[in-house]
């Protein structure tokens, strides 16, 4: 029997690596999701040389290196402080967890500078040693709209554009603070500090905002932060299109290029061909994503052809119809100690058979790592075979039990083209 999937409170850094089925992984995180050519090369050779070459890129952008030993991630974590894309204080960068909207100053449309914000924010968290006991999965997101916006991307806290100015928002609430782009790293800061405050004064300390909120009240965080807030309309979530293949801009004339990584996974000498593909085609850098992306930047319309072809040289994904994007998988086994069945392998098995609308999440347990909404199929993992989840998540009752991959290929192909 499979054992109950262990449920970690904290995740992964460069610091504090964690155990999994194939050795220890770690975490890199990219300041504002920008990755130069030289760093992304750094990243692919320590991976190769402490790890086992296998890259996942996170639902937070963030960039996970496996395969390591306890020894051997030591030095990768030299390599990777070295090279300047972490920091040496194990507390700071156990919460340096700030994303920003990808293409950053580069889009036109976007209603402000996301990657300066972002930057702020770091700067505020490293100057102020008593945030540095957040939780470690307490996640700020920097949206400035635009062509890529974030609005379908959940954070503890949130800065987006509003009316000329900026507004912070907490997880779980509908309320919002309104500054100037100069004081956005101290009304972050305040409305963090007050989290704390209000947190430390409960029986049992929440873990997120959104928890805070529940109990309290957005309005006396934001009270205790010294704010006044005001509702604001929710976001909603985007209905952009597809980050892979060309994102053209209306000025200037060159764009971007999203690549597609197959169920979320590059390995080193891709990563590394994609710096150079970097060089050669753009600005020389790489941007992050929370959707199994990468994107080149300031690339001409009359490259994206060639750059189209090399990307599909290196089994990476260049289309946004490809059947891949459309499913959610977990690393699995043998990688993950709590996951019985092979998930990308047989998700690889399973793009064959999935039309362009279906969504199919292959989960390796109930922990559901890969994907937390619904489907119009969830598998879970269980004993080696799947239960399957109809129009649901890995937490929902399962409509059929014990299913092998290829018993799960013939149910796709019996409900394909259906929406959950």
């Amino acid at each position: 029997m499979t054992a109950a999937p262990a449920t970690k409170g904290w995740c992964p850094t460069l610091l504090s690596p964690m155990e999994s089925g194939d050795g220890w992984l770690a975490r890199v995180k990219p300041s504002a999701g920008v990755l130069s050519a030289d760093a992304a090369r750094v990243i692919a050779g320590a991976a190769r040389r402490y790890g086992n070459g296998h890259i996942d890129l996170t639902s937070r952008g963030n960039v996970q290196v496996r395969g390591l030993s306890p020894r051997s991630a030591e030095h990768f974590a030299e390599t990777i402080i070295d090279a300047g894309l972490a920091s040496a204080n194990a507390s700071f960068e156990a919460i340096r967890n700030v994303m920003a909207s990808p293409l950053g100053p580069d889009d036109p449309s976007d209603t402000f500078d996301s990657h300066a914000v972002a930057r702020d924010i770091e700067a505020m968290l490293i100057a102020e040693p008593a945030l540095w006991g957040l939780p470690s999965k307490f996640t700020f997101v920097v949206d400035a709209g635009g062509e890529l916006p974030l609005a379908g991307i959940t954070a503890d806290v949130t800065v987006r554009g509003h009316g000329g100015q900026l507004s912070v928002q907490l997880d779980g609430g509908s309320l919002g603070a309104l500054c100037d782009r100069s004081s956005i790293a101290d009304t972050v800061k305040a409305v963090t500090f007050a989290w704390l405050q209000l947190s430390g004064e409960r029986s049992e300390m929440p873990r997120r905002m959104r928890t805070l909120v529940k109990a309290v009240g957005e309005e006396a965080i934001f009270a205790g932060a010294g704010l006044v807030a005001a509702p604001l309309p929710l976001a909603q979530r985007p209905e952009f299109e597809s980050p892979i293949g060309l994102i053209s801009f209306d000025y200037p004339a060159d764009g971007a290029f999203g690549i597609g990584l197959p169920f979320g996974r590059i390995d080193a000498d891709a990563l590394a061909s994609l710096a150079a593909l970097a060089e050669r085609h753009g600005d020389g850098s790489l941007r992050t994503t929370p959707w199994r992306a990468l994107l080149l930047i300031r690339i001409s319309p009359s490259d994206a052809g060639n750059l189209s072809y090399e990307v599909r040289a290196l089994e990476l994904i260049a289309e946004s119809d490809d059947p891949r994007l459309n499913i959610f998988a977990c690393v699995g086994g043998p990688s993950c100690q709590s996951a019985s069945v092979n998930t990308r392998g047989d998700a690889g098995r399973l793009a064959s058979v999935i039309g362009v609308n279906d969504s199919i999440h292959v989960s390796g347990c109930s922990k559901s790592c890969a994907h937390r909404g619904a489907a119009l199929l969830t598998l879970v993992g269980r004993d080696g075979r799947y239960d399957v989840v109809r129009n649901g998540s890995a937490v929902d009752r399962p409509s059929l039990t014990g299913l092998s991959v290829d018993q799960v290929a013939v149910l796709i192909q019996s409900v394909r083209g259906q929406c959950p």
